[in-house]
């Protein structure tokens, strides 16, 4: 080499970093299967499901009953939620016909038009915001949650919302207990985890009572002063005018104590334990005060 002859400067080279691809979801296929028995659907599944020579009797059994039930199921309410460039998420009917989605939509939120739906699909939606979570699947899965309780008005409708929302908070609360670092913050986590299952359990009561209408449970406690033994017998009346008093029914007033007390004094504590009145001054039993 000459000394007049100049060097190539190297370029440098930049290695590119790796990128790991995200992993595969893992599609499962449901095999079609028409048949209207369960032996039926046996013999189908033996000739076009590959993972059927595996499977055991009881498995095989199992599976095409299943897949019957399964088949039967109206398909779940999805949506997609596409982010906005202002921020937040718009949401995108899934499925062939939006018409169909819609529907479906007004029937999970007991609604008759697309306004409350709107609302309780906000609502939902700035939840999982919160929390980074909004993603299709958590918002699916919401979905889900509320249109397997078959809410039957708005009324409904908005309290499985709370119920889910409060479910939510109170198992993120509880993950958070494990992660904590110091005991004040295990008592935090933990009395808040204690207060939304509080909460949680308070929300399905009135859900319960809400369908079950305004029943009532009626105790009658009959006393038996010589034993000292008290039978309880529980009668369960349903709410509204069924409760209200009928012409038959006396108006008199009935005083129940419920206790038990000694025995009344005799005069002669050898002979009677209740004492023998005579005949003086007898009168016939007053009726039943009536208005």
């Amino acid at each position: 080499m000459t000394e007049g002859r100049k060097k190539r400067a190297r370029k440098p080279t930049s290695r590119k970093r790796a990128t790991k691809s995200p992993p595969k979801e893992r599609v499962i296929t449901l095999p079609l299967v028409d048949a209207e028995s369960q032996e039926e659907a046996e013999r189908v599944l033996a000739e076009c499901f590959p993972e059927w020579g595996k499977l055991d009797k009881l498995e095989r059994s199992e599976l095409a009953k299943l897949i019957l039930a399964k088949q039967k199921e109206s398909e779940p309410t999805k949506v997609k939620l596409v982010p906005k460039a202002e921020g937040g998420y718009r949401i995108e009917l899934a499925g062939k016909s939006e018409l169909l989605t819609a529907l479906k939509l007004q029937k999970v939120f007991g609604a008759t038009s697309l306004d409350p739906v709107n609302a309780r699909a906000s609502e939902l939606i700035n939840y999982l915001s919160s929390i980074g979570a909004c993603t299709d699947g958590r918002y699916n899965a919401a979905l889900s949650f509320i249109e397997s309780m078959k809410p039957q008005d708005q009324a409904e409708a908005l309290l499985l919302v709370q119920m889910y929302v409060t479910h939510d908070a109170a198992i993120r609360a509880l993950s958070q207990i494990g992660s904590a670092s110091w005991v004040p913050q295990m008592q935090t986590f933990g009395n808040l985890a204690a207060k939304f299952l509080r909460a949680s359990q308070g929300q399905m009561e009135t859900l319960a009572r809400m369908r079950r209408g305004g029943e009532q449970v009626v105790r009658h406690i009959h006393v038996d002063n010589r034993g000292g033994q008290a039978v309880i017998a529980e009668n369960v009346q349903a709410g509204g005018k069924e409760n209200e008093k009928t012409d038959e029914q006396s108006h008199a007033t009935t005083i129940t104590t419920i206790g038990v007390s000694a025995t009344l004094p005799s005069p002669n504590p050898l002979r009677d334990t209740l004492p023998v009145s005579g005949r003086e001054g007898e009168a016939a039993m007053q009726d039943a005060r009536r208005d």
